[in-house]
């Protein structure tokens, strides 16, 4: 009798163990590219529809990214050359950075949502990322403006090419995200006096990986970087989520505008077409930064577009602000603080609008 209790005894602690063992497996089913402290956004507290529209007068043919600074908005063309305007009278200053492959040239002109902008002597300084060679160009933006002439110089030569992401985060330190492990990951570090340093609070994310052979996109990510909040803002393209963290490690923390997670092993079973495009655009501003948020799968998005996109505002912890519609299609966004007006582009049918944003900026 005694072994017979003591067996059963042996066997209900064995199935204890399973069933342990079975509910933390399920609990951490899934892969998602974010950080243990997760907050999910059920709404915002502040709703704006912009309905009145204005168009402005400027070239926008083969426009495809917008950036407004100080009084100025620049307009990146799809050749890679910055066209910049007065603002608000839309006057013409200039244009600037030419293709080629000569010293002070770039065989794919640098994207504005790579560029590092600021201030230095009271000047406008740009610095540049250089896709193929590999370097960061210094681009003052004031003085070519005051000359009519480009004073444009190599800052740093030793970086990686090919890079997917770049920040300056101080004068000889720089973020960069990289392919990784046979195209399955995608790395951050930093390069300090042109040494590679790992970036220990962005392990977990460095560590999220998809097969071999598959679209290397589903971790892309749109990044920026606020260096006086100390921030990293990451915007995945295809997955629901943002990261936010700082350099310094004191701060991680993933937001999610869904029910759950986005699974990338689900994500890889599904058939290209049907996987999901959620962020066409970060910009970063002093207090918050904001996305366009499409939230369309691709193949409707590519072909008919049935959803509008909005603007989303948040703080730089992660708390909900805004939410902006206008009734209209666009993939970018930018604030003038000055005239206090939002002006929206859309590079797939070259619309460029700009709204009274007054009330919206009042309420922030």
């Amino acid at each position: 009798m005694n072994n017979l209790i003591s067996n059963a005894g042996y066997f209900l602690t064995f199935i204890l163990i399973i069933l342990i063992g079975c509910t933390d497996s399920s609990s951490k089913e899934g892969v998602h590219m974010s950080f243990e402290d997760v907050e999910f956004i059920t709404g915002f507290p502040l709703e704006f529809n912009l309905n009145e529209r204005f168009v402005p007068t400027v070239n926008n043919v083969g426009l495809r990214e917008i950036k407004i600074l100080d009084n100025y908005l620049i307009l990146e063309k799809m050749g890679g050359s910055w066209a910049i305007y007065s603002l608000p009278d839309l006057t013409i200053l200039g244009s600037f950075l030419k293709r080629g492959d000569g010293p002070l040239e770039f065989m794919q002109g640098p994207s504005l949502n790579k560029v590092s902008f600021e201030k230095e002597n009271d000047d406008l300084i740009a610095y540049l990322y250089d896709f193929q060679k590999g370097r960061a160009m210094k681009f003052n933006v004031s003085q070519s403006l005051s000359s009519k002439e480009q004073v444009l110089s190599e800052y740093e030569s030793k970086l990686p090419p090919f890079s997917f992401s770049f920040a300056k985060l101080d004068s000889n330190t720089f973020f960069v995200k990289e392919l990784g492990t046979r195209d399955t990951q995608q790395l951050r570090y930093i390069i300090k006096n042109g040494q590679k340093e790992s970036l220990d609070i962005a392990d977990e994310l460095n560590q999220t990986s998809i097969r071999e052979g598959e679209d290397f996109n589903i971790l892309s990510t749109l990044m920026g970087y606020s260096g006086i909040n100390d921030r990293i803002v990451e915007a995945p393209i295809g997955l629901n989520n943002i990261n936010i963290y700082s350099i310094d490690g004191s701060f991680a923390k993933t937001i999610c505008l869904g029910e759950g997670l986005s699974d990338i092993t689900k994500i890889q079973s599904q058939f290209r077409w049907n996987r999901l495009y959620t962020f066409a655009n970060l910009t970063l501003f002093k207090d918050f930064f904001g996305v366009v948020f499409i939230n369309e799968d691709d193949n409707t998005y590519q072909l008919m577009r049935k959803k509008l996109p909005c603007i989303l505002l948040f703080d730089y912890n992660g708390k909900p602000l805004t939410k902006i519609q206008t009734g209209k299609h666009f993939t970018s966004f930018d604030i003038d603080f000055v005239n206090q007006e939002l002006y929206t582009f859309d590079v797939h049918s070259d619309e460029f609008f700009k709204y009274d944003f007054k009330e919206v900026i009042s309420k922030l």
